[in-house]
């Protein structure tokens, strides 16, 4: 099923159909049951009723036979069928409802065989002497009206039968009333046609009443649906959807879910639109100083000296470009990525510090710089992954050598700070100014400073996306002297476990030492 009312409208019939079955079902049952009933207790009180006209006196007897018979008269069974056996001789009925062959053959003495019929109790309980209400209907009954199931004609009958030995008579008179099953069965159909009739129409007005009420709940969803139609058409660069507070909470909560994601959105177009645009200027720089120079090799050759700058320059522009589309590619990456992608585990921060200087120290643009470290314990366990980690802090470390002074300094802690595993980067250049300390990590803005080396304005943001994977937090800040620039890492607490686990040969005096 396609449409959301069809599926609410039988997700909620067809319990409501089963519960009619059963009702259904229960009723026709209850039916059976009172009609099965009332009509054995027709046919007992019908024995009875011809046993009063019979032990009338002579002259009453006849009329008030008919008058007995008439008044056995029912919608199902529209001819009474009975009779009155004195022995084998019919008194009166119908010939073929004989007496039955347990009482023809046995004398009175042995009589009753069989327990009187019996009935649930009514609200009454009323006390029954030997099968009848009341005592004088006992008076002269060897054998209480019982019932039974025969044959009559071939059709199957249910059989009252009430043996009696009235005044002056010399044998019992066999009395029975005979009721056919199948005029029973068949006016029990029609009730249970009744039954059906009525539960079909109540399924079909409840199909209308439910499926108008769903049509009229989901009648926000509509509009939210129209809504968004209108704005498709429109091509509109902002799409947001509106509910009056009377709505449903449901449809509010998914219209206003709805602008919010439109908006993210917009935003993550607007970010990749700014990105795309700076991200091509950075590229065409670098191009550019290469196309150009290309030119002055055509015109002087590589063996002149203006050969020999461009060559240079274009080396440091294909390096700055290399660098540029290294650092393009990561972002992405990590755009692509979540952060429960990436497996935390603990390492040893100290150590990893430490190798990270030990391959900085030997580069050239630090012959100059006084290149410290200072570690507060060794083995100091931090949670994150360790490639992550090394790519944050060689960005930050190669930050604060490549923005520093020629003779600066550059000081690198591992410290515990409030039981955070902390790593401290601090220069003593010229520092980045207060306003600037949050635009940094935007991609592709750089500071703006006097003499200050090309860059691409990547590197910083990618410090704080990894540093996001990890659960790590990174943030600028003034020099303990007030001086240059002091990059912080907070990392994640390795747990107890994790750092036994650890092992590490690290001596904080012999990486000082070195460096």
């Amino acid at each position: 099923m396609k449409s959301l009312r069809a599926r609410l409208t039988a997700a909620v019939m067809m319990p409501l159909l089963a519960l009619a079955i059963t009702f259904g079902g229960t009723t026709c049952w209850m039916i059976h049951r009172t009609i099965s009933t009332a009509s054995d207790r027709l046919l007992v009180g019908s024995v009875l009723t011809i046993s009063r006209a019979i032990e009338a006196e002579r002259a009453t007897h006849e009329s008030l036979l008919t008058l007995a018979v008439e008044l056995l008269r029912t919608r199902s069974a529209p001819l009474p069928v009975y009779s009155v056996f004195d022995g084998d001789r019919l008194v009166t009925g119908t010939p073929d409802l004989l007496p039955p062959e347990d009482y023809l053959v046995r004398p009175a003495a042995t009589l009753p065989l069989h327990d009187p019929a019996g009935f649930p109790q009514d609200y009454r309980d009323r006390r029954l002497a030997t099968g009848y209400i009341d005592d004088r209907d006992s008076t002269g009954v060897i054998q209480p009206t019982y019932l039974r199931d025969a044959m009559l004609g071939g059709r199957p009958v249910r059989v009252a039968t009430e043996i009696r030995q009235f005044p002056g008579s010399e044998r019992p008179v066999a009395i029975q009333v005979a009721d056919f099953i199948d005029d029973r069965r068949a006016y029990e159909q029609t009730y249970y046609l009744r039954v059906l009739g009525a539960g079909i129409l109540v399924v079909m007005i409840a199909v209308l009443l439910f499926y108008g009420a769903v049509t009229w709940g989901l009648g926000p969803f509509a509009s939210l649906t129209q809504q968004i139609e209108e704005a498709h058409k429109r091509a509109t660069p902002n799409v947001r959807v509106a509910l009056s507070p009377g709505d449903p909470l449901e449809a509010r909560s998914l219209a206003s879910a709805f602008n919010d994601l439109m908006a993210r959105n917009e935003r993550a177009v607007q970010s990749l639109r700014q990105f795309t645009a700076n991200a091509s200027h950075q590229l065409r720089t670098p191009l550019a100083i290469v196309r150009v120079h290309v030119d002055v090799l055509g015109r002087y050759g590589s063996s002149t000296p203006q050969g020999a700058t461009a060559l240079a320059d274009i080396a440091a522009a294909v390096e700055s470009l290399e660098r540029l589309l290294a650092q393009l590619i990561t972002l992405a990456r990590m755009d692509e990525q979540s952060s429960a992608e990436t497996p935390l585990n603990a390492f040893d921060l100290t150590g990893l510090v430490a190798e990270i200087l030990a391959t900085r120290v030997t580069h050239p643009d630090t012959a100059r710089m006084d290149i410290g470290f200072e570690a507060q314990e060794a083995g100091l366990a931090a949670l994150g992954d360790p490639m992550l980690a090394t790519e944050m802090i060689g960005n930050l470390v190669d930050n604060a050598i490549r923005y520093n002074r020629a003779d600066g300094s550059v000081t690198v802690r591992v410290l515990q700070s409030d039981g955070m595993p902390v790593v401290e980067i601090e220069d003593d250049g010229p520092g980045i100014a207060p306003a600037d300390r949050e635009k940094v990590w935007e991609r592709f803005y750089r500071a703006p400073g006097v003499d200050a080396p090309s860059g691409s304005g990547l590197g910083l943001p990618i410090v704080r996306a990894l540093g996001e994977r990890m659960g790590a937090h990174v943030f600028l800040t003034s020099g303990r002297d007030g001086r240059g620039t002091l990059a912080v890492i907070e990392f994640q607490p390795a747990t107890r476990h994790a750092n036994e686990e650890i092992e590490t040969n690290f001596d904080p005096t012999e990486e000082m030492t070195a460096c």
